[in-house]
C-alpha cells in the first residue's frame, strides 16, 4: 500500500514539474512578446518625435535680464518682427547643461593620461568624451524640445530672468559654443521701480542685490562685443524711437505702427512671480 502510493506521488511531482516547465516556456515566450511590443512602441514614440532637420539658418537672440525689468514687452516687440520666434523663460535650464558640460570636460582633463585609458581605469572612457558631438546634440535639444522655431522662422532664442548663477562669463560662453554666433540683448529698469513690486518688496536688500546683479550682467554681456546690445526700459517706454536702434543693430527694418501696436498690448502677469526670489 505504502509503495503504490509511493509511486502515485512521484508521478503527480513530475506531473507538476512537466507543468512547470511548459509554463516557463509559455512566461518565456509571453515575455519575449511583450519586449517587441516594447521596442514596437518605442520606435512608434521616437517617429512621432524625430529630431527635427539641422537648421544652420537660424540666427539665436538671449535676452538677458532679471524680473521686472519688463523684458516680455521686449520679447513682444521682438516676435512683432517677421520671421522671429523668441520663447519666454525656462528656469535657466541652459544652466543644467552647461554645468553638465563643465563636469565632463574638468574631469577629463583631470585624468587624462598619455595612452588611451584601459578598461581597469576607474575613469574609463572619461579622456575620449566627445565634445563637439556632446555640444551639437545640445544644440538640437534645446532646438527641438524648447525653441521649437517655426519653418518660416529666421532667428530663434529666448528671454530670462535667471543669470544670478555662479561663472556667468563663463555660463554665456558656453552658450557661444552651442550658438555659434548668438547674440544677447540685456535689459535694465530703474532699480526704484522695479523693487516696488510685491515680489521685490518681500527682499529688503533687494535694492542693492539689483545693483550686483545688473553690473555682473553689464560686464558678462560687454564681453560679447558687437554680440551685446544694451536697452533700458524707461527709454523705450518713454520715448518708441529708441528702439530704433535695436532695430538697426539687428538689422531689421524699423515699422513704427507696428511697433506701437505692441507698446499698446499689455503684456505679463504677476502671478508667475509669487514663488521666485532675488539671489545674487
Amino acid at each position: 500500500m505504502f509503495g503504490q502510493r509511493r509511486r502515485q506521488l512521484l508521478d503527480e511531482n513530475a506531473s507538476l514539474r512537466s507543468r512547470v516547465d511548459e509554463l516557463q516556456q509559455d512566461n518565456e515566450q509571453l515575455r519575449g512578446q511583450l519586449d517587441r511590443a516594447t521596442h514596437e512602441r518605442d520606435a512608434l514614440r521616437l517617429a512621432a518625435h524625430e529630431p527635427g532637420p539641422l537648421r544652420e539658418d537660424l540666427g539665436f537672440i538671449f535676452v538677458v535680464t532679471y524680473g521686472r525689468s519688463g523684458s516680455t514687452l521686449l520679447m513682444g516687440l521682438l516676435n512683432s518682427i517677421p520671421g522671429y520666434c523668441l520663447r519666454g523663460e525656462n528656469a535657466g535650464v541652459l544652466y543644467d547643461l552647461f554645468q553638465y558640460q563643465t563636469k565632463v570636460t574638468t574631469s577629463a582633463a583631470a585624468n587624462a593620461t598619455p595612452e588611451p585609458m584601459a578598461g581597469t581605469h576607474p575613469w574609463f572612457g572619461i579622456d575620449e568624451y566627445p565634445q563637439d558631438v556632446a555640444l551639437a546634440r545640445m544644440r538640437q535639444l534645446v532646438i527641438d524640445s524648447l525653441l521649437r522655431p517655426e519653418p518660416d522662422t529666421r532667428v530663434s532664442g529666448f528671454k530670462e530672468i535667471r543669470w544670478w548663477m555662479a561663472q556667468p562669463v563663463e555660463y554665456l560662453d558656453f552658450i557661444d559654443q552651442v550658438f555659434p554666433g548668438c547674440r544677447y540683448i540685456l535689459n535694465t529698469r530703474n532699480h526704484e521701480d522695479v523693487t516696488q513690486s510685491s515680489w521685490y518688496r518681500k527682499n529688503p536688500k533687494a535694492g542693492e542685490d539689483l545693483v550686483k546683479i545688473e553690473e555682473r550682467l553689464k560686464d558678462t554681456v560687454g564681453r560679447r562685443g558687437d554680440r551685446g546690445y544694451h536697452v533700458h526700459y524707461d527709454d523705450y517706454v518713454k520715448d518708441r524711437s529708441v528702439v530704433q536702434g535695436l532695430f538697426e543693430w539687428l538689422g531689421e527694418p524699423y515699422d513704427a505702427d507696428r511697433v506701437e501696436q505692441v507698446f499698446g498690448t499689455r503684456h505679463s502677469s504677476s502671478r508667475h512671480w509669487k514663488n521666485e526670489s532675488t539671489k545674487t
